[in-house]
């Protein structure tokens, strides 16, 4: 997964057809933003770059909780999403009617968030439906390790003891 706006440039600039914006479930980058949350800054430097939204597709996987999350992303330019733990869960929890369920979920929520907004389609959902400014600050900052920094004993080199 795509993590950063100079990545999806290169990507596009390779002539692939789109990219997809994951941190891998915070997994692996569990310190790193979510896609949504680097999505504002791809899709303007793919506009600079020259890119449309109709030859180079971006996705986003990951942060999508909630039908209103869906209608964030694409407001910001995403051609679509995936969605990761919400199926996870309910197919745990639920098997396949929780998935068929958590489908229906997405969709009324969505459908109620585009009524509220005004806008009859997902073609008339705009980027002035999203107020981006403060995206930094759901940013976390790196977690102290308290029981490292605070119970054992630094390392230090033999030529230090």
């Amino acid at each position: 997964g795509v993590q950063c706006a100079e990545d999806a440039v290169m990507a596009y600039k390779a002539g692939l057809s789109g990219c997809v914006l994951s941190n891998h479930g915070g997994r692996q980058l569990d310190t790193c933003r979510s896609g949504i949350e680097v999505l504002p800054e791809v899709m303007e430097a793919l506009r600079e770059a020259g890119a449309t939204q109709e030859d180079f597709a971006v996705f986003v996987d990951g942060g999508i909780r909630r039908g209103a999350d869906i209608f964030k992303a694409v407001a910001l330019g995403a051609a679509g999403v995936g969605v990761g733990r919400p199926v996870l869960y309910s197919l745990a929890s639920y098997g396949e009617k929780g998935i068929v369920r958590m489908v229906h979920m997405l969709q009324d929520e969505l459908m109620m968030v585009m009524r509220l907004s005004g806008t009859p389609d997902v073609a008339s959902i705009t980027e002035g439906h999203v107020i981006t400014r403060n995206l930094s600050d759901h940013i976390v900052p790196l977690p102290a390790d308290n029981l490292v920094n605070g119970t054992y004993m630094p390392l230090m080199p033999a030529a230090r003891l």
